[in-house]
């Protein structure tokens, strides 16, 4: 059966209008049911752009990035940990949201930096288009973390009525900031879901895949939400509102915090595991000669 829809190979973009579905492409051979409409129609379009910026084939293979993963990935982890910890604390009011977000602050300073050194644009041959952008950008959004701790630090604490120590009330410019820096810290790992999912990684992609639809909804309500306020200033909430606030909200948030610091200890435990296993291949053969050797001279004759 022919066509006369204008239609692309999805492997090389050669027009396949009015070829059978069951004849390869004259062009790179790839079978014609892999192929994008090029109607005008809306779905055509949208399977255009998924094909051209998540479904992409004939990609780059990912080069040795081990050392680096190594290194920055297990950083990552023990930040996005400690930040884990600072949290859990502040919400049972185990330390005053003062201390909580000055510890943010410092931890803010230097995420960034391992954002930077995890997104290599290194692998962007090895990433679809719509990724090579969010490594691009996305890392410099890291900043409006410290930035807006930074204006909550000299424009909000010297007020009276907002010490460290009090009920602090909200700064729209943090939470104008902390938006922004989110919705990139979303991107950065949907990022690394694809970069697992290209080494082959699968539960370190879905952890950082729920990470990042986590923050749109969880993570939004926790750091929009005043119940971390009140906790922290110990001005006394119903105990079932209170718990029911820890059970359906802040337990669940947690958990996929710690996903996300667990998918990053995996990418750097994986990346250290193989990189000991090269290292154990060089002079194998050797090593293995030299024992048949040995048991040569040794054994009974």
């Amino acid at each position: 059966m022919q066509t006369e829809e204008q239609v692309k190979c999805s492997n090389c973009g050669y027009d396949m209008r009015g070829l059978g579905r069951g004849i390869l492409c004259p062009e790179c051979g790839c079978e014609t049911s892999n192929r994008v409409s090029g109607g005008n129609g809306s779905e055509g379009k949208v399977m255009q752009f998924i094909n051209a910026n998540v479904a992409v084939k004939g990609l780059a293979t990912v080069p040795d990035i081990r050392n680096r993963i190594k290194f920055w990935m297990k950083l990552g982890g023990v930040l996005v940990f400690v930040f884990f910890f600072f949290q859990l604390l502040v919400t049972f009011a185990l330390i005053p949201i003062g201390t909580y977000r000055l510890v943010l602050f410092v931890l803010s300073l230097v995420w960034p930096l391992v954002v930077f050194e995890m997104l290599t644009p290194k692998v962007n041959a090895s990433m679809p288009p719509m990724y090579t952008w969010i490594q691009k950008y996305a890392p410099y959004s890291q900043w409006c973390w410290a930035i807006g701790y930074g204006l909550w630090l000299v424009f909000h604490v010297p007020r009276t009525d907002f010490t460290l120590g009090g009920n602090l009330r909200f700064f729209y410019p943090i939470l104008i900031l902390h938006a922004v820096a989110g919705i990139g810290l979303a991107g950065i790992s949907f990022w690394l879901h694809d970069l697992a999912l290209r080494l082959g990684l699968d539960c370190a992609a879905k952890r950082c895949n729920v990470f990042a639809i986590a923050i749109f909804t969880l993570g939004f309500l926790v750091f929009v939400l005043p119940w971390k306020h009140i906790a922290a200033a110990n001005l006394g909430v119903a105990g079932f509102i209170f718990t029911g606030y820890i059970l359906a909200l802040m337990i669940p948030w947690l958990w996929c915090v710690s996903l996300f610091a667990r998918a990053l200890f995996e990418f750097s435990a994986d990346a250290a595991w193989s990189l000991r296993y090269d290292a154990n291949l060089e002079g194998r053969q050797e090593r293995i000669r030299q024992k048949q050797e040995n048991h040569e001279q040794t054994r009974w004759f």
